[in-house]
């Protein structure tokens, strides 16, 4: 009885590593999308913390091309 628990055990354990991952054509074109990648994805280092907004800085930008807008081209936004 023995012999046959063993048996089987080594059977489960064989075919289990010869199966294989079930076909996804989704994945499968996933894949094929990321093979286009001129450099491969890469997450961000955790250990810097993001910048704070510099909203001075985004409004003095936003007020020059504004500036800009209206003074070169006067007669565009009407």
């Amino acid at each position: 009885m023995n012999s046959i628990i063993a048996r089987a055990a080594f059977r489960t354990a064989a075919r289990q590593t010869v199966q294989q991952r079930q076909f996804s054509v989704v994945q499968s074109l996933r894949q094929f999308a990321r093979s286009f990648e001129h450099a491969p994805f890469e997450r961000l280092p955790t250990a810097s913390n993001p910048a704070a907004a510099d909203w001075g800085r985004q409004m003095k930008k936003i007020g020059s091309q504004a500036v800009v807008y209206v003074f070169f081209f006067p007669s565009f936004p009407i």
